[in-house]
């Protein structure tokens, strides 16, 4: 018998984009084959992304939460979600008409509340923020498709912790030349970006008038912040490791990606 989809469920159409670059990406050569429905693990991932549940309260109706949890942290391993991350905001930027890799980005960072679980590594204390837990640096395109992250504490300043996510996105990605930024990445962070990649990175500047602004470029970063605050386990730094932080954000991504996609194929095909 048939479960009943959750809300956080793959369509037909997403798991197929899936299980095309997964394939892709996790071959299997040797051994036995899995014997777990690979799309309910996904299905369970993102239920608990979503919904922020501990992993032993998933629904009794997904597979195991160990099974589970074993394929979610072979997956960060293996850099799973990044690919599935790179290849889906690729197809979009494609159907839209864009380039498939970016010219430009927007790097911003968000001081996230820590727990117990967190607070055993890569913890610290925001002064500015007032928050004592973890910082996600992002870097988006210019239409707020998560890039690359990096996780980290709280208390590394912005300049020194955007040096590391700078580096890891010229790791991948060779054709971003610009990089919008606010007036807290400054100084000798500008010159190192043009010394190191032959990038610039521009800070947008505030207009001298009161009240609220909307600033050119910075409001897609913060849109994109926005969208992934609506995952709750992204809510507080839930996860013991960094780089679970990391998956758990690329998962967020993953999900809001998938959904726009198959609303690009569906338009194309009604036309």
């Amino acid at each position: 018998m048939a479960r009943r989809n959750y809300p956080t469920d793959l369509s037909d159409q997403e798991w197929k984009i899936v299980e095309k670059i997964l394939a892709k990406e996790e071959p299997y050569t040797t051994g036995r084959h899995t014997e777990v429905d690979l799309r309910e693990v996904w299905n369970a991932i993102f239920y608990l992304n979503k919904t922020g549940c501990h992993w032993h309260y998933l629904p009794h109706d997904f597979p195991p939460s160990t099974t589970v949890n074993y394929h979610y942290l072979k997956w960060i391993r293996k850099g799973i979600y990044q690919k599935v991350n790179d290849t889906l905001r690729q197809r979009l930027r494609k159907m839209i008409g864009r380039n498939e890799n970016p010219s430009a980005g927007i790097i911003d960072s968000q001081s996230v509340k820590g727990t117990v679980e967190s607070g055993q590594q890569e913890s610290g204390f925001d002064g500015g923020k007032l928050i004592k837990g973890r910082k996600r640096h992002i870097i988006v395109d210019t239409m707020g498709y998560l890039i690359t992250l990096v996780v980290h504490a709280a208390s590394i300043a912005d300049c020194k912790g955007a040096k590391r996510v700078i580096a890891k996105l010229f790791e991948t990605l060779k054709t971003v030349k610009l990089i919008w930024a606010d007036g807290g990445y400054k100084g000798e962070l500008i010159e190192w970006v043009k010394k190191e990649f032959d990038c610039v990175l521009e800070v947008v500047k505030k207009k001298k008038k009161k009240g609220f602004q909307v600033l050119p470029r910075r409001w897609i970063v913060e849109r994109t912040f926005a969208w992934l605050m609506r995952f709750r386990r992204l809510s507080k730094e839930y996860e013991k490791q960094p780089s679970s932080s990391e998956a758990m954000v690329y998962i967020a991504s993953i999900r809001l990606m998938l959904r726009r996609l198959y609303k690009q194929i569906e338009l194309a095909e009604a036309t």
